[in-house]
């Protein structure tokens, strides 16, 4: 059986240095009792950047069907759609729920569960052996069970006589020690791997996008052409997001239909949709694929907002599998589809298609509203040969133009000179707290590759504060 090391962690455990993480995966505490636990932000940060397989666990307090919903609803808020690649695992050994029947233990875990999984999450038990053995009902170990055991003397080392028989992970130790990490750490093995060796994908989930913010923005691009060279603005705007961190930088006489899709994206601050090492419509067809967004039939009416793929030259090529065209559907209505495509005749343009009539490939129905996930950027990665150069206007100071209200989730915030927790607090107002209102500007990356986002506070004071810690309010 293959097995996978990884480790938890909590606040406890402060704010590791992922970057030197050396393990195969990560499970989080989402939640303390009340409220977010005050280092998940930075390990979720962390575990996206250097690419970690990442779960999630919730140490449960609840007694009564009310009080555990209120719990699952607290870990899916703070969640907010960001993708998992492990389940969430509820933690049941609170001494208190020890005295529940197990028929009331057994409607807690499906209450949890029932919410979990609803907001599309997979759904797991936590628990110790003596729990596993004595407490735990026996319908719930028909789910994927995490499962701690490990000896008085416990060392950091595995002890295979310890080894659960039954579940799909191991805790084998609570005092492991690893780099990056100070103290004592909780260490794993993994049995099931959930998630895909393929981390060149990204999950396409627009946090707080719907399909009319999409359309509306790629209305606005309609008549940028080649002609004028206005077409440039789309290919420096998607170049300005370090493609070559994957891979392909965009020339300006490339074509740049798929450009136009994840530029529009870009500039809604969701997230980068090419896929693998080269611009091409087959590449984002795969990314759809293991997104789960994808609808391979050309008969199925699609929805505004969706991504459509099909061959642009209708009146001769047939949808043979090949597909050369991709753009967004902006309408659809007595079986018509109207479109909005970059680089049709070399420009943005709008098209009309027919339903079903057997050159539309199929559609990507992005999960608007959800959060994203960006593509990983290693910090060793350098611009390509063939990369045309970055826009000169990304070495300008932020703009001071406010983009949207952010709500502060730390109880504490430092506001920085400048991205990066090397700098110093402003002088005017150095620190905020939990539920502040901040109008966000603009964003930079700090030496880490970590998004500091610009604010401004009160109207007037300006500065730096680690993505991590504003939400949308």
């Amino acid at each position: 059986m293959a097995e996978y090391k990884g480790l938890d962690v909590s606040s406890y455990q402060g704010y590791p240095d992922w970057k030197r993480f050396n393990l195969d995966f990560a499970i989080l505490r989402v939640t303390e009792r009340y409220g977010t636990d005050s280092s998940f932000e930075h390990n979720y940060a962390g575990c996206q950047k250097y690419n970690i397989p990442v779960g999630a666990y919730k140490f449960s307090y609840a007694l009564t069907i009310d009080q555990i919903r209120e719990e699952a609803q607290l870990v899916v808020n703070v969640l907010h759609g960001r993708q998992l690649d492990l389940p969430i695992f509820l933690d049941l050994e609170w001494g208190e729920q020890r005295r529940l029947t197990k028929a009331k233990l057994m409607a807690l875990i499906e209450a949890f569960r029932e919410i979990i999984t609803k907001a599309g999450y997979q759904f797991g038990i936590y628990c110790n052996m003596d729990w596993y053995n004595n407490v735990l009902p026996s319908d719930a170990k028909k789910y994927d069970l995490w499962l701690a055991s490990y000896p008085l003397n416990d060392t950091g080392v595995i002890k295979e006589s310890l080894r659960p028989s039954v579940g799909v992970a191991w805790q084998y130790s609570s005092k492991g020690h690893v780099p990056g990490f100070d103290g004592n750490i909780d260490m794993d093995v993994l049995y099931k791997k959930y998630w895909s060796d393929d981390k060149d994908t990204v999950v396409i989930t627009p946090e707080g996008i719907t399909a009319d913010d999409v359309i509306d923005l790629a209305e606005q691009y309609i008549g940028c052409n080649e002609a004028d060279g206005s077409h440039r603005q789309i290919i420096d705007g998607y170049n300005a997001h370090k493609p070559w961190a994957r891979g392909y930088a965009v020339q300006y006489w490339d074509s740049w239909c798929d450009t136009f899709v994840s530029f529009i994206f870009i500039k809604l601050d969701a997230v980068n949709l090419i896929g693998g090492t080269e611009c091409g419509v087959e590449e984002h067809v795969k990314l759809f694929k293991k997104a789960g967004i994808w609808i391979e039939d050309g008969t199925i009416t699609p929805q505004r907002g969706d991504i459509i793929v099909y061959n642009w030259d209708q009146a001769s090529q047939p949808n043979d599998g090949y597909a050369d065209h991709i753009g967004f559907v902006e309408s659809v209505g007595g079986g018509k589809i109207v479109t909005i495509e970059g680089n049709y005749n070399n420009a943005v343009q709008r098209r009309v298609l027919n339903v079903g009539n057997g050159n539309i490939r199929g559609y990507a129905r992005p999960m608007y509203g959800k959060a994203s996930v960006r593509p990983v950027q290693d910090s060793n990665d350098t611009q390509p040969t063939n990369s045309i150069p970055t826009p000169s206007n990304i070495l300008e100071s932020p703009s001071k133009t406010p983009k949207w209200v952010g709500k502060v989730t730390a109880d504490v915030l430092n506001v920085r000179t400048w991205a990066g927790i090397e700098n110093p607090n402003i002088k005017s107002y150095p620190i905020l707290n939990y539920g502040n209102l901040v109008d966000v500007c603009d964003t930079v990356e700090d030496k880490d590759g970590f998004d500091w986002y610009y604010i401004r506070i009160a109207g007037k004071y300006y500065g730096f504060v680690h993505s991590a810690y504003i939400t949308k309010a």
